[in-house]
């Protein structure tokens, strides 16, 4: 069966590599918005009905109720100025969840100052650091081996472990970066 967009006014077909096709949503609520989002009169969407994805702001339809691309809203019934605002709208909702997953420190990154490819398990384990102090609880945070040490760097923290082979030379260094909340 060849899939092809419901909108008004649009042309759009199934082809690899072309545009991504949307079943209309089976939460009625979110169903009914989508309906009335692609303005024909008298209208229900079958099963088989589909809608592309170039009628939302991304290119693709969005889970995040609190995205404006949770409902479809570029048509050829909507004037341009009312695309303008979506598009600004969906730019400011993208921000505002950046700026959520920075407070959430929901990033985490592991790095390795060597050229070969350590994790913290290779590196010796041991519960305190250099000056006694306890490493905090937290589900990133393994326990840190050798001579560690705590860095502030803005709003994330350095744990780091060193170890020296006779010669003078850095074996292992291992590094664990990541926010506290």
């Amino acid at each position: 069966m060849m899939l092809s967009c419901c909108a008004v006014g649009c042309k759009n077909r199934a082809r690899r590599g072309s545009v991504s096709f949307y079943r209309f949503p089976a939460n009625q609520e979110q169903r009914e918005k989508w309906i009335a989002a692609v303005k024909r009169d008298g209208w229900q969407p079958t099963p088989y009905t589909r809608l592309c994805s170039n009628h939302f702001d991304k290119g693709h339809r969005d889970s995040n109720p609190l995205s404006p691309d949770f409902v479809p809203s570029i048509f050829h019934h909507t004037p341009s100025h009312k695309r303008h605002q979506r598009h600004q709208a969906m730019e400011t909702f993208e921000k505002r969840q950046m700026r959520k997953r920075k407070r959430r420190g929901a990033v985490f990154l592991q790095t390795v100052s060597t050229a070969q490819l350590n994790t913290a398990e290779e590196c010796n384990t041991s519960n305190t650091l250099a000056g006694g102090d306890a490493p905090p609880q937290h589900p990133y945070v393994d326990s840190i081996t050798g001579q560690s040490s705590v860095i502030p760097i803005g709003v994330a923290t350095v744990w780091g472990t060193t170890t020296t082979t006779t010669e003078g030379e850095e074996d292992t260094a291992c590094l664990k970066i990541f926010r506290v909340v």
